[in-house]
């Protein structure tokens, strides 16, 4: 009797503590209103390859969802650089009037006149990963991506400094989205003094990124190239590769794609600001659940970044970020 006595009280008082942590961990996640329309989600893109961070991020959108139980539905263009067909959707959206949007932006001004219109409506508005030149979204829910630039720029003014190649490239995504033109900016910031030579744009195209950089390599003096985002960094990473100008041509690139990781490793890139795509998925759906609750939520949401070298990139306290998908979770 005693043998099996003291696992089965110790397996009982396990159950009841289990029990305790599960009740008191649904009571603090109130009720929500039942909703005559599911929230919408709009999405940059609806494109997976190469795009990991969206990826990551909608696994971040499931979760708070689940947690909240608020009914969504997600649309968006295909691809990031189709503007004219994410506000053809964002309108149709409006007209529907849902309960509350959530929009990544496309482009920072042209959007505007669907998010006055939903205000106009009575609809509230909650901006995630890309802002509109607008007061009206009642949240912006993002990395602050003029800080995060500022970290690029600012390692590869530091790993460039002793280096006799000194002109610097910038590689970019679309021209007039928010994050572009804040990384941008930061960038800049970080590299006042520098000699930066120009800003290519590439449409969230891979290949475009690769075929730009090839034509950047035939400069003597290009020293450094910063990617502001993952198609980016992939497509500078695949030419700096194919053509082992790894030793004269430094890159920064933005986001943490497994072939990046793979580049970093291997010396093709030198660093990488790595966001939290998991927290603004999370972080944006909660936000909204939290609003639709009554509460009043920050108007800006900080999801962070953080800047990885080969130095740091296998550090514990970095795993769950570089690899979400063995290690997807709760935000930090």
């Amino acid at each position: 009797m005693k043998k099996w006595f003291v696992p089965l009280l110790s397996l009982m008082a396990a159950l009841v503590l289990f029990m305790t942590f599960s009740l008191f961990f649904d009571q603090n996640i109130p009720e929500m209103p039942e909703l005559e329309k599911p929230v919408q989600i709009i999405m940059k893109s609806r494109e997976r390859k190469p795009m990991d961070f969206w990826e990551v991020a909608t696994r971040g959108i499931v979760e708070a969802a689940r947690e909240y139980g608020l009914e969504y539905e997600i649309s968006g263009p295909h691809f990031e650089k189709e503007i004219d067909l994410q506000i053809e959707i964002v309108n149709k959206i409006i007209e529907q009037r849902p309960p509350l949007i959530l929009l990544a932006a496309t482009d920072y001004k042209r959007l505007v006149p669907s998010v006055e219109r939903a205000s106009e409506l009575g609809i509230p508005v909650i901006t995630f990963d890309s802002a509109v030149d607008s007061t009206i979204p009642v949240s912006f829910v993002a990395t602050d991506n003029i800080e995060a630039g500022e970290k690029a720029g600012r390692e590869m003014k530091r790993l460039i400094a002793p280096r006799a190649r000194k002109e610097i490239a910038i590689v970019s995504h679309i021209k007039e989205t928010a994050t572009a033109i804040d990384r941008e900016a930061g960038v800049r910031n970080a590299l006042e003094g520098e000699t930066i030579i120009g800003t290519w744009f590439i449409d969230v195209e891979q290949e475009k990124a690769y075929r730009t950089t090839l034509e950047l390599l035939e400069n003597s003096n290009l020293g450094g190239i910063v990617a502001l985002n993952e198609a980016a960094a992939l497509g500078v990473g695949d030419a700096i590769a194919e053509r082992a100008a790894q030793d004269e041509v430094l890159v920064v690139g933005f986001d943490n794609a497994t072939q990046e990781l793979a580049y970093l490793e291997a010396g093709v890139i030198d660093a990488l600001v790595v966001q939290r795509p998991y927290n603004m998925g999370y972080m944006s759906v909660k936000s909204a659940a939290e609003f639709l609750l009554g509460n009043t939520i920050p108007s800006f949401i900080d999801t962070g970044s953080i800047l990885i070298t080969r130095e740091n990139m296998f550090s514990r306290e970095y795993q769950e970020l570089l690899f979400p998908v063995q290690n997807a979770g709760h935000p930090e």
